[in-house]
């Protein structure tokens, strides 16, 4: 067999392979037995130019520099790692001695880094190396050895090395230009296995940052219990299992609609090619106007919506003679195509119908299922940038330019949970000019007074969130139905450790911490109460600055 022959028998091999153990395995077992050498090396340099032996294929009898590097001093010292001794060149273009660079961490890479394209040894005895360097190749059993360099992205990678132990040897042309292709489809064939690898680490990564969803999750529910006597934590503490329902929910629908879109992409896969032997050309045509209804169509979820139109479509059908009507019926309102039915008519009366509806169901499903995993995405994802605008603690003590209805949707997402089952939410914010306060304390102030609201509203009711501007101050309004409170405890409700509330529930500092940090903003806060209507009123500064 011919050097090009050989050449391509192995780099078809290398490149058949996706990991670098077999391409290191395939590459030095094929090139030994190619050049009939005793060895063949694969010696990677580190960052440091330093560097090991990290393949090697090796004749019967001779011992292995991959496992002896490990355990002889000489092998693994300055001569072979640091390559005081190990490398010189034996030629130029032609193959006469010319250089003597062997230190690569001096010369960082020496003599390959400056386009040598390889070093061919004949008899290590006559070439009047010294006496370091020949007890360095006598540790190898080298008698003769040809080197050529494996580069990646332009920089010195490594090694590619053949040795000949028995006895002394001429490298011909042909073996050397057969060992710098090899050495170039090794670093192309690296660098590919390199990518595969990192594609395939990335796949893992995501898969792990969903098993630590969960995980955080849990740990959110063990954090309340150490939260409670906290006011601000001890909120978030009552809240989790809320946070976790919000969280759980879109994920919930994410993993449902993920397997339901396998499913549908097996069943989808398996029939398409059946529509060249079922449908004509411009049944073909119909049946792709029919899916392009399907996915803009808005789906009806609730069963008794779907009855009445069920009857409707079915006494449509069967003016139409279409056999099995309310089959049809059920299939279209399933694809989400009920209004206007004539476009579709050869397919419906296709012999193969059930079929077709069948299969623009599956492929449907991909694209409404695609749909509801990017809502459930941008839903979680709002409520843990919520939950991490809640938690953050701001140490730097200085005021932010920020806007007040950042910090009153933040804690109003958290609450989410609570609010949308019994209370109605009644949002009326005014354009806003920006003012400088302490961010992380305000959400503190919204988050006591829209708990104590939520609390007063046990059955119910209505929370109503004003915000304008009066006489250069900004104006928030947090209003609740919740009975009122009654006029003998109104003067003392911003007192420390005052409330009214069943032991465990509260610790009586909510308000007096929310007064505390109104003040601090050289703000007010009021309330007005009546049988009815409870109304806190925050006042604050826009220029707050130089306060």
């Amino acid at each position: 067999m011919n050097n090009l022959a050989i050449a391509l028998s192995i780099v078809d091999k290398i490149r058949c392979c996706q990991d670098i153990d077999n391409i290191f395995r395939i590459t030095t077992q094929e090139m030994r037995l190619a050049l009939q050498c005793d060895r063949l090396v694969v010696y990677q340099f580190n960052s440091d130019w330093t560097g090991q032996v990290i393949a090697e294929s090796v004749g019967k009898g001779w011992i292995s520099l991959l496992r002896e590097q490990h355990n002889d001093e000489v092998l693994k010292g300055d001569r072979i790692q640091l390559d005081r001794c190990l490398l010189r060149d034996w030629s130029l273009e032609e193959g006469d001695i010319t250089i003597f660079d062997s230190y690569f961490q001096e010369t960082q890479g020496g003599i390959y880094t400056h386009q040598q394209k390889f070093t061919a040894v004949d008899d290590i005895y006559t070439k009047g190396f010294s006496d370091c360097y020949v007890e360095s190749l006598e540790k190898y059993q080298a008698r003769a050895y040809l080197i050529v360099p494996i580069f990646q992205t332009g920089k010195l990678w490594g090694l590619f090395g053949a040795y000949q132990n028995s006895r002394t040897r001429i490298w011909e042309k042909s073996e050397i230009d057969l060992t710098i292709l090899i050495a170039n489809q090794l670093a192309i064939a690296l660098q590919q296995a390199t990518f595969v690898d990192r594609l395939q680490k990335q796949a893992k990564k995501q898969q792990k940052q969903a098993q630590n969803l969960k995980l955080a999750l849990k740990e959110l529910k063990k954090a309340q219990k150490q939260l409670i006597h906290q006011e601000k934590l001890a909120a978030l503490g009552q809240l989790v299992a809320g946070i976790a329902h919000e969280i759980n929910t879109p994920l919930g629908a994410i993993q449902a609609s993920a397997g339901d879109n396998t499913k549908a992409l097996v069943a989808a896969i398996s029939e398409c090619p059946k529509l060249s032997e079922y449908l004509t050309k411009e049944e073909k045509n119909i049946f792709f106007s029919l899916l392009d209804v399907a996915i803009m169509s808005k789906p009806i979820f609730s069963s008794s919506e779907k009855r009445p139109l069920k009857r409707k479509l079915s006494d449509r059908l069967k003016i139409h003679n279409i056999d099995n009507a309310r089959n049809i019926a059920d299939l279209l309102i399933d694809i989400g195509v009920y209004d206007c039915l004539d476009f579709c008519l050869p397919l419906l009366k296709h012999p193969q119908a059930n079929w077709i509806l069948n299969l623009a169901y599956n492929i449907s499903c991909l694209m409404s299922n695609n749909k509801t995993i990017i809502t459930s995405v941008e839903k979680a994802t709002k409520v843990v940038f919520a939950l991490k605008s809640y938690a953050r603690f701001d140490s730097s003590g200085e005021k932010q330019l920020v806007c007040i209805h950042d910090g009153l949707e933040t804690v109003l997402e958290i609450y989410r949970n609570r609010l949308k089952h019994n209370i109605e939410v009644s949002l009326n914010y005014q354009d806003l000019p920006k003012i400088w306060c302490y961010p992380d304390e305000l959400i503190q102030v919204w988050t006591n007074l829209i708990h104590n609201s939520i609390q007063a509203m046990k059955d119910g009711g209505k929370l109503t969130i004003n915000t304008y501007v009066k006489e250069k101050r900004v104006k928030v309004e947090i209003i609740d139905s919740g009975g009122g409170i009654p006029l003998k405890i109104k003067d003392k409700m911003f007192e420390p450790f005052f409330t009214t509330k069943p032991v465990g529930e509260g610790s009586g500092l909510g308000l007096h911490i929310c007064q505390k940090i109104i003040d601090k903003h050289h703000g007010d806060i009021a309330v007005n109460s009546d049988a009815r209507h409870t109304r806190f009123v925050i006042s604050l500064p826009i220029d707050g600055k130089h306060y």
